[in-house]
């Protein structure tokens, strides 16, 4: 995962980093690399207010934080389901998700007591029972710590209020919505026809300058949220709209850049973002597939545009995460060559 970090010599590493944390700027969701000379640490930070610490701070990809390794010998379960024992988790705010094994199923209670005692950044463990309905929210439940759902997670700066239970969010998203801001050039009009809780479109709207931001959600609960987190970062310039994309998006301009991010069904909305996309405009498209497809679907995403009468071509197409053994979640950012 792609982040901001901090350039410190090993012999003051711990010091820094300790500093980092005491100021809330340690990005604890990934792991801390060094070299033989130096540590790099990944920092939450505005990218145009960055802490005066005297070190550079470059940007690495990081690898995600997995579980801390005591957890497994805290974990009250048979020896024999040990090996079954999640390695890793996603974490928002300061709660954590995990998916379970069938035969971790009746100790679920113990591995997230467990895993709170070995994270103590963490408040709130819960089972994900998978991404249901047609809002697309994760089934969930909670199996140690406090009884809420809701929390204010933290990505490069931002702050964003959510309940993780109405609404969707991946935390293994921020390198890539840091790099779609980054792409970003002045007077643009952005459309994000999926927006949720708003991570692309509020960080868009704090670090450049679009001439409009235009936000999307089925979900109403996404749209509070989104208010909600309007405010919270104190950013202007983005307005939104709750409705099927496909319903709503007839009435707002076209645009430079378009984001689509629901990756089981972003296909059947190609032809609706191609119609609203400027000539030599970009989508950004998010799409899971079989790795072993990768080169079909993309020449099947090529195929689709022509027929809808929107050329484009592939610019940057790379895996995000993966999202199973055999399959990832991948990005393509679609050029129109009209």
């Amino acid at each position: 995962m792609i982040s901001k970090c901090v350039v410190v010599p090993r012999s003051k590493g711990e010091t820094i980093r300790k500093k980092l944390s005491d100021e809330d700027l340690l990005r604890k969701d990934l792991r801390i690399m060094s070299s033989e000379t130096d540590i790099f640490i990944p920092i939450s930070v505005d990218p145009d207010n960055e802490p005066e610490l005297c070190f550079p701070i470059t940007e690495m990809d990081f690898e995600e934080v997995e579980l801390a390794k005591g957890y497994r010998e805290l974990a009250d379960v048979p020896d024999q389901f040990k090996d079954l024992l999640p390695s890793s988790f996603d974490i928002i705010g300061d709660i954590c998700i995990i998916k379970l094994a069938d035969e971790l199923q009746p100790y679920s209670r113990n591995i997230g007591e467990a895993i709170l005692k070995a994270n103590s950044n963490l408040k709130v463990v819960t089972l994900d029972g998978g991404v249901k309905g047609e809002f697309r929210t994760r089934d969930i439940s909670i199996i140690a710590g406090e009884r809420r759902t809701t929390t204010i997670h933290k990505e490069f700066g931002l702050r964003l209020e959510m309940d993780i239970a109405s609404v969707y969010f991946s935390p293994r998203l921020s390198g890539e919505r840091r790099r779609v801001a980054d792409l970003v050039e002045n007077d643009e009009i952005i459309l994000d026809m999926f927006a949720g809780v708003g991570p692309f479109s509020i960080m868009i709207a704090r670090d450049k300058k679009a001439k409009e931001i235009h936000d999307i959600d089925i979900n109403p609960d996404a749209i509070v949220y989104l208010e909600k987190n309007i405010m919270l970062n104190k950013v202007e310039n983005v307005s939104h709209y709750l409705g099927d994309a496909r319903s709503v998006i007839c009435g707002l301009p076209n645009a430079d850049r378009i984001i689509m991010n629901l990756p089981h069904s972003s296909l059947d909305f190609l032809g609706t973002g191609l119609d609203m996309l400027q000539p030599g405009g970009i989508i950004h498209l998010y799409l899971i597939t079989e790795n072993e497809e990768l080169e079909d679907i993309s020449v099947k995403i090529t195929e689709m545009a022509e027929s809808f009468g929107h050329p484009v071509k592939i610019g940057a197409k790379k895996m995000v995460h993966t999202y199973s053994p055999t399959s990832g979640l991948y990005v393509f950012d679609l050029i129109s060559t009209l």
